[in-house]
């Protein structure tokens, strides 16, 4: 086994250390993995017959908006008596080999002797298989979400609407806020006639005259330029997105291919009265609705949640929207993709 140390740039967020765990946990090789948002860094167990460092490295940059940094060679993990340290700077020291073993034979004996205990005295058949299922259950944290969430039933009482709005509340730059845009974007590929009743909305503040961001700058003036032409070039807004999210540094060229007017959205993002007035909105009504997390969905004035209508897809937008009408149009039984959307920037679904 080797083990491998190293630091994130762009991981601000805890859904972003959470998304990158997950992403390596299914990574063949992997043995074990854990990223520490507070320092930015992260440890991986691995084998090396199975995955290299650099793989590992690319996986985590391929998930958008990150900067992998080696801060330590990776080490052995032989039977040797070495003490290393983990993210958060704590030490671990390897047991010496003897009382491994020592360790090992006394838990296999411990487990022997609980499989005696429960076979005579334990329970019987449907408490055995509440036992056998907890114990069989070792999918990872967030595929486990995942199928409840596909299980979950719809809020009984929404707040219902002739022309109901649907707003997402992201960051441009946000891994699962660019996984929300991708599933907007197919619904209104898919279904136009909902195209109206969906607008993103952006998280930010403005400080000194400027847009900020919690990815930073480079995430803040994308915000803006997106807002831009969300209020004064609506029919370009998804073209442009759904070009902009299939690889990163595409914005340019991305506005001249989907017919963007860009001296109006340069001159838009530079004037205060217009970029910075547009995004103040959306800022005052992230205080409002109190948003702490790209994406978090409002439908109607009040927060709802995606994974009770079955999780981040197409089919389950499209869903939470149609919720909200008081008569649902035709369009809403339109069957959409149940699968999960990319979270980085990616051509596919």
């Amino acid at each position: 086994m080797e083990k491998t140390k190293f630091k994130i740039q762009g991981i601000k967020c805890g859904n972003c250390s959470i998304l990158i765990e997950e992403r390596l946990k299914n990574k063949e090789g992997v043995v074990k993995v854990k990223v520490d948002q507070t320092s930015n860094k992260g440890v991986v167990i691995y084998d090396e017959q199975k995955i290299n460092e650099s793989d590992i490295y690319k996986t985590i940059e391929e998930i958008g908006g990150f900067k992998v940094e080696k801060i330590e060679d990776s080490i052995k993990n032989t039977e040797e008596n070495t003490d290393y340290k983990n993210p958060d700077g704590s030490i671990e020291a390897k047991p010496p080999i003897e009382s491994s073993r020592k360790r090992g034979f006394a838990i296999v004996s411990t487990i022997v002797l609980l499989i005696f205990l429960i076979a005579t005295f334990g329970p019987r058949n449907n408490q055995v298989s509440q036992v056998n299922g907890s114990a069989e259950n070792t999918q990872p944290q967030a595929q486990q979400q995942a199928d409840s969430n596909q299980q979950a039933q719809a809020p009984k009482t929404l707040e219902k609407s002739d022309n109901p709005v649907l707003e997402a509340y992201v960051v441009s730059r946000c891994p699962f806020g660019v996984q929300m845009q991708r599933i907007m974007a197919d619904v209104v590929k898919n279904i136009p006639f909902l195209a109206n009743n969906m607008k993103v909305r952006y998280m930010g503040a403005i400080s000194n005259g400027a847009v900020t961001s919690m990815h930073g700058n480079a995430e803040a003036q994308e915000n803006l330029r997106q807002i831009c032409l969300r209020e004064e070039q609506p029919a370009k807004y998804w073209p442009y997105v759904s070009c902009q999210m299939t690889a990163s540094g595409k914005e340019d060229s991305c506005a001249t291919s989907t017919g963007v007017d860009v001296a109006k959205l340069n001159s838009c993002v530079s004037d205060v009265g217009r970029g910075l007035a547009y995004a103040k909105k959306d800022f005052d009504l992230n205080s409002k609705y109190q948003i702490q997390g790209s994406p978090t969905l409002i439908l109607n004035g009040s927060q709802v949640s995606e994974f009770d209508f079955g999780g981040r897809t197409s089919e389950a937008v499209k869903s939470v929207v149609c919720s909200g009408f008081n008569s649902q149009p035709g369009s809403c039984s339109t069957k959409l993709t149940t699968a999960n959307a990319a979270t980085s920037f990616s051509a596919a679904y």
